[in-house]
C-alpha cells in the first residue's frame, strides 16, 4: 500500500468517524488531516497554520484548533507541553513515546529505545492496564552543552 493509499484509508475513516459524532466532513477538516499526517515530529498550531497558507488553503485558527480537537477526542493526536506555554501535538503512531526534552533551548526529540519498551511493557501494575506511556526525560541536548561549555571558557579566558 502507498502512502496516498494509506492517506485514502484513514481520510475515509475519518470521515466516519465525523459523520458517527455528527459533525460535517469539510474540505477544510480533510486539508488538515492531510497536513497533519505530513507531520513527522511535534507541530503547534501555529505551525500547522503556516503550512496551510504555504499551500494556498488558509482556514481559520478557530477551524484548526476544532479539528486537532476531534484528532486527539478519537486518538489520533497527543498533547504534548513543551514549556514556555507552548503546546505540541504529535501523531500516535505508536504506544509508546520517549521524549529527550533540552532545558535550555527546550529542543524535544522522540527516541526509541526498545529495551525500556520492552522493561515497561513487561511490567504489570495492580489493578491497572496500561494503554500507552509517555515519558519526558529532561537534561541539556549536544547544541546547548558545546555553548554553555564555550561560555564557561570565555568566561574563565575573561577572568585571567
Amino acid at each position: 500500500m502507498t502512502d496516498q493509499q494509506d492517506k485514502s484509508v484513514i481520510i475515509e475513516r475519518f470521515s466516519d468517524i465525523l459523520k458517527g459524532k455528527g459533525k460535517r466532513k469539510t474540505p477544510e477538516r480533510i486539508k488538515i488531516l492531510e497536513k497533519v499526517l505530513d507531520f513527522k515530529k511535534l507541530f503547534t498550531v501555529e505551525q500547522l497554520y503556516q503550512v496551510m497558507l504555504n499551500d494556498d488553503f488558509p482556514v481559520s485558527r478557530s477551524t484548526l484548533y476544532n479539528t486537532v480537537d476531534v484528532l486527539m477526542e478519537i486518538g489520533w493526536l497527543r498533547k504534548m507541553n513543551t514549556g514556555e506555554s507552548s503546546i505540541a501535538y504529535e501523531r500516535v503512531e505508536q504506544t509508546a513515546q520517549i521524549h529527550l526534552k533540552c532545558e535550555h533551548c527546550g529542543k524535544i526529540k522522540l527516541v526509541k529505545d526498545t529495551s525500556f519498551m520492552a522493561y515497561m511493557n513487561a511490567r504489570k501494575f495492580m489493578a491497572f492496564t496500561t494503554s500507552y506511556y509517555n515519558l519526558t526525560v529532561y537534561g541539556v541536548c549536544n547544541d546547548c552543552a558545546r555553548r554553555i561549555k564555550q561560555l564557561k571558557r570565555k568566561q574563565k579566558s575573561d577572568k585571567k
